[in-house]
């Protein structure tokens, strides 16, 4: 790696360090599961038959895949590229002698960490929420160990496979300066992706739903979808790359 590209990476950091965008990568994943407790608890759902720890396990994936993982890519996505937009700050930055695809690429890297810190986050508090449950309402018979292998395998291929969407998210952010048009297209993606992940025949192929296909089946998709996610990010990212370096961001 380059000495520029460090260098892009380490002001990124540096730009982020305290910042709402930074803390969501923690807030978001634990919100999903405190809610999704809060309501199980609540609602006493499962009090009859007892409950699982891999249908726990899924209903909570399933509802941080739908909802709460697009709109988090679209909320980081507005709020790394807005560190720029705010007051003309791209003019500043394309005409430092670094690389512009520097600049880019360090974006990009930016929102792939945060994919992963949050990840890393719900691996660790889906299972705490499961113990919260057990010692709130211990009747609904959820006990023994969380299937940890299970858990790491389907949040790393709904992880890959969001890396598609987080590229489009991002080369919108860019693009335009407009933090509403960034999060009135990702907030119209999302809706439109609940719709379209309920149908299997085009659901494992909408950015936006892909992710939470991963779950369809017993997870028989996740393979398959973690794979076109990436390549997808990646063939996308790299147009997106060309895009902004013949056009710099408004």
């Amino acid at each position: 790696m380059s000495a520029s590209m460090r260098g892009a990476l380490a002001a990124e950091a540096l730009k982020l360090r305290g910042t709402l965008a930074a803390w969501m990568c923690l807030i978001a994943p634990v919100l999903v599961v405190l809610l999704y407790v809060l309501q199980l608890a609540v609602s006493g759902s499962g009090a009859a038959t007892g409950l699982e720890w891999t249908g726990f396990l899924r209903s909570l994936l399933a509802l941080w895949a739908l909802l709460m993982l697009p709109m988090f890519v679209t909320l980081q996505a507005a709020l790394i590229a807005g560190l720029e937009h705010r007051d003309r700050q791209w003019k500043h930055l394309l005409a430092l002698p670094v690389p512009a695809r520097h600049h880019y690429l360090a974006k990009a890297a930016t929102l792939a960490a945060m994919l992963l810190v949050a990840a890393a986050c719900l691996m660790v508090a889906a299972p705490m929420g499961g113990a919260l449950l057990q010692w709130l309402r211990p009747e609904m018979g959820l006990g023994g160990m969380p299937p940890w292998g299970w858990l790491a395998i389907q949040i790393a291929a709904m992880t890959a496979a969001a890396a598609w969407m987080a590229v489009l998210q991002l080369w919108l952010s860019l693009r335009w300066s407009s933090f509403s048009v960034a999060i009135g297209v990702g907030m119209a993606a999302t809706i439109v992706g609940f719709l379209v992940g309920q149908s299997a025949r085009y659901g494992p192929f909408f950015p936006w739903s892909m992710p939470l296909n991963t779950l369809a089946g017993g997870g028989e998709l996740a393979g398959w979808l973690a794979a076109a996610g990436t390549m997808g990010g990646l063939a996308t990212g790299a147009i997106a790359l060309g895009r902004l370096l013949r056009r710099a961001p408004d």
